[in-house]
């Protein structure tokens, strides 16, 4: 969007049936609060879709390889900044958010957690304001996007008006789809919640523990190497020992000992 620069406001009706026209006179001349929020990303450039390089494809074979990473979970894992970050939206007013809590700060996969966030009217016209919920594994040992939304609430708020907007996260809220065990599986560790008013502008943050009541099977393969093993809290005291003796038996060992204690001499 070349001309962005020269408009003071850009307004993004889509299909609206027949009464869009008089729906957007009302925006415009102010009888209405815009409060819509994007439900997809605007790249800056085409380059920068993830599916760039395989769309059309070849003859009539399209490859969709984008997996999960398509929208704003591509766009925050790769760092790539949008034009239009996913949730964006304006408004003739503006809101405040604070005071997350969280009801548990450690939890099993099997128990629910209720989050709540104030969210205060600070302008000077009435408004509606979409509050977003996103969750993030802090330290996964899969692919998982940046962050992911997992809920969202809208509320309707007068010029110094202040509500308290509550969210509950339960099992699906922090799992992946592992193909393996053809179901859902949350892995153990440390997931922050993230609130914001879009997907770039995350205002409020807070981090739980949570606990998987399911062990993942942990099969050794001949792709298996040492740092997976050392890696699995229940396999590595074993893998330790093994490497151990396996450097204690080698027919190298000695020299290795012998070399070190020259180039101490």
């Amino acid at each position: 969007m070349p001309w962005l620069g020269k408009v003071r406001g850009l307004l993004e009706a889509y299909l609206g049936g027949q009464a869009l026209g008089g729906a957007i006179a009302d925006l415009l001349f102010g009888d209405v609060n815009p409060s819509g929020k994007l439900a997809e990303t605007f790249p800056e450039r085409l380059s920068d879709n993830p599916s760039y390089l395989y769309f059309p494809g070849d003859g009539d074979r399209v490859e969709y390889r984008e997996g999960i990473y398509v929208g704003y979970r591509y766009y925050d894992t790769k760092k790539v900044k949008p034009l239009f970050p996913f949730g964006f939206g304006l408004s003739y007013t503006t809101f405040d958010y604070q005071n997350l809590t969280v009801s548990q700060k450690k939890i099993s996969d099997t128990d629910s957690v209720i989050c709540t966030v104030q969210v205060k009217n600070t302008g000077s016209v009435a408004g509606k304001e979409v509050v977003q919920l996103y969750v993030k594994d802090v330290a996964s040992r899969i692919s998982r996007p940046e962050k992911e939304l997992k809920g969202f609430v809208k509320v309707d708020l007068q010029p110094g008006e202040e509500k308290t907007v509550e969210f509950t996260l339960n099992k699906r809220s922090f799992a992946y789809y592992d193909t393996e065990l053809a179901d859902w599986h949350v892995e153990s560790g440390d997931f922050t919640i993230l609130i914001g008013k879009n997907s770039n502008d995350i205002v409020l943050t807070e981090t739980i523990t949570v606990e998987s009541t399911k062990e993942k099977p942990f099969n050794v393969h001949r792709n298996t190497i040492v740092g997976d093993l050392l890696d699995n809290p229940k396999v590595a005291p074993l893998a330790k020992q093994l490497l151990a003796e396996a450097q204690r038996d080698s027919p190298f060992a000695s020299a290795a000992a012998e070399e070190e204690g020259d180039m101490l001499k």
